[in-house]
């Protein structure tokens, strides 16, 4: 098993979690951002949000895991 094959695994596994829990993805997220724009001293939190969004949209794309 190569490299490639263990981080698909690893993918699969972080949206089967994101999908049994969105309500703690989204505030891991949150957090993240919050955390991201202390650190910058609020210079880029219009791009922290963005990314966070964009972050938590595609997450939810992803829909249900498959059973």
């Amino acid at each position: 098993m190569g490299l490639g094959d263990k981080i698909g695994e690893l993918k699969q596994k972080v949206q089967e979690v994101a999908a049994k829990h969105p309500d703690k993805v989204e505030q891991g997220i949150e957090k993240a951002e919050g955390y991201a724009d202390q650190r910058t001293g609020g210079k880029h939190s219009d791009l922290i949000d963005k990314g966070g969004d964009q972050l938590k949209q595609r997450l939810g794309e992803q829909g249900p895991p498959p059973e």
